[in-house]
């Protein structure tokens, strides 16, 4: 039998996972001590004193509480506070940079429980990244996320009714102004009757000035009758 062939019989997979967690046991995604069996991607400590924002978060940035088209956001949730002296932000450095979709996925679990009570929408939508990006990076960060969510919410995850059709660069270092036109007109909308009527929760990672979630907003808001509210992991 080949030696590939031998590699995917179950009883081996067990075992060589086990031969792999013993001698390079998984890591604290926050602080980097190695985890106990039942911890997954953060250790219970850091776990207990995670920074969690109140589940029902109804403050919005100033970009997008001036935003006073059709589809005015009702309400912004996020997870946790953002501090770059604190731990915590190797969640975000993790599923940003290092490609980490298990842990993209737990994240985003975290954020559905935590607001699973308050939020009404009935399906959610990722803010898209260009394909250049997406192939560079690996994945879409937010999409993973967003999987997480919808499991929690019980509600439909719609990544195809929106694209991004221009290769912007990052946001990161720029100026509220400079964002805001870093990605204007983006974004094309494809399928508007889809969510046509509907609520959308539309998911980033972290949300800075909003200037990505109003540019996606403005775009989505041409379906017609749209309602929206915002989720993130983080507001820097």
């Amino acid at each position: 039998m080949a030696f590939g062939a031998l590699l995917r019989i179950p009883f081996l997979q067990t075992s060589l996972r086990g031969l792999e967690e013993l001698f390079f046991p998984p890591r604290c995604q926050v602080c980097g001590r190695a985890l106990c069996r039942n911890e997954v991607h953060i250790c219970t400590p850091c776990l207990g004193e995670m920074p969690f924002l109140p589940s029902a978060s109804t403050s919005l940035p100033a970009l997008l509480e001036k935003y006073r088209g059709e589809g005015c956001p009702e309400q912004l949730f996020v997870l946790f506070y953002y501090d770059r002296y604190d731990l915590y932000k190797n969640l975000l450095y993790h599923i940003k940079y290092d490609a980490k979709r298990s842990l993209a996925f737990t994240l985003g679990t975290l954020l559905g429980k935590n607001i699973a009570e308050f939020c009404s929408a009935d399906c959610i939508i990722p803010i898209p990244l260009h394909p250049k990006r997406e192939r560079a990076r690996g994945y879409n960060q937010a999409l993973e996320i967003a999987r997480g969510v919808a499991r929690e919410l019980g509600i439909e995850m719609l990544d195809d009714v929106i694209v991004r059709i221009h290769h912007s660069e990052s946001q990161t270092g720029k100026g509220t102004f400079e964002r805001r036109n870093n990605v204007a007109g983006v974004f094309r909308l494809l399928e508007p009757e889809r969510i046509r009527d509907r609520h959308i929760l539309l998911l980033d990672d972290v949300v800075t000035t909003g200037a990505t979630m109003a540019s996606c907003m403005e775009t989505l808001s041409a379906a017609g009758d749209v309602q929206f509210s915002l989720a993130c992991l983080a507001r820097i």
